[in-house]
């Protein structure tokens, strides 16, 4: 066993990788055929980038504990074929990944970071998935590329294509998004209900940020959120979550938006958000606006953010 910064790293898989960024310990635990080499690379490094990315959000990652659970994949052509997160004490993610994957490969995969996106707010229970799941599918691309994993156009393309998506899912056509949501799993509807959720989250945050000129965001009120309602045992819904993140906010904004997509056919509605943020896109091409308004909103929004002090190793090398 080799120790570097008073931690310590194992070298048959198995065990467990100690690594500590900003506030947050994360663990991960290396399941059979994942054993590399002694430091725990590439999955210690690729953890790291994952923990920066996160902490774009809201500067840190709301965590004081997070287990990793790797496992390797059955043949796949994917780095990471699938993930999942436990809520659990600490909260445990499971990712089943290419166990001859490289680090840029994995810092490439947008499944690690959906993964932990989710763990940025509560889980409102199976009837509202898609709160959830579009949650972290609005932030799995802009969490790259907030980090520089990925350009700024290249995150909105990305959103792009995942909101068309949602729109050719022929699951669930027609059905509200309130009846089809608890119904997601059996109807093989996921793509339908994660990028609708995901409009709801980008219609949010754009309107936010125009009508109060850049004093409000998705990811400030997700700030004061954390600082007064993440740690509590309180179980919440996603009609819950809105009113909470509207009083951090705006709760007229939430409220609308909220109204608009719960009882209305299940489909990802963008063009009001795209129109500000300057965005034209079809299936062949993107157009972005270099109007200044345009332009610094999409930064705003998906632009690389420079890392904080409290972002650091804290110590690993």
């Amino acid at each position: 066993m080799l120790t570097m910064a008073g931690l310590a790293f194992p070298k048959a898989e198995g065990a467990e990788i100690e690594i500590r960024q900003g506030g947050t310990q994360l663990g991960i635990e290396l399941g059979p055929g994942l054993g590399r080499d002694v430091d725990g690379d590439p999955w210690r490094d690729w953890m790291r980038t994952a923990l920066r990315a996160a902490a774009t959000a809201t500067g840190r990652v709301p965590r004081r504990r997070i287990v990793v659970d790797l496992r390797a994949a059955p043949s796949s052509h994917r780095t990471i074929a699938f993930g999942q997160v436990r809520r659990e004490r600490p909260p445990r993610i499971i990712l089943w990944v290419d166990p001859e994957a490289d680090l840029e490969a994995l810092k490439s995969d947008w499944r690690g970071y959906h993964e932990l996106a989710h763990l940025l707010i509560p889980f409102p229970g199976n009837r509202d998935i898609w709160f959830t799941e579009g949650f972290a599918s609005y932030y799995q691309y802009l969490l790259q590329s907030r980090a520089g994993l990925i350009s700024e156009p290249e995150a909105w393309t990305r959103l792009l294509a995942g909101f068309r998506r949602g729109i050719q899912d022929p699951s669930g056509r027609g059905r509200t998004l309130r009846n089809l949501s608890p119904d997601m799993w059996r109807d093989d509807a996921f793509r339908r209900v994660y990028w609708t959720g995901a409009a709801f989250f980008l219609r949010v945050d754009v309107r936010l940020r125009v009508e109060s000129d850049g004093e409000h965001s998705l990811d400030r009120a997700l700030a004061r959120f954390h600082e007064c309602c993440l740690d509590t045992d309180r179980r919440w819904r996603a009609a819950e979550l809105v009113e909470r993140l509207g009083m951090l906010s705006i709760a007229s904004i939430w409220r609308e938006e909220y109204r608009r997509t719960i009882d209305q056919p299940a489909e990802p509605e963008i063009e009001p958000a795209l129109a500000r943020l300057g965005i034209v896109s079809d299936r062949t091409s993107t157009i972005f606006s270099e109007f200044p308004e345009a332009r610094q909103l999409r930064q705003a929004i998906a632009g690389r953010r420079t890392e904080r002090p409290d972002q650091e190793s804290g110590g690993l090398p």
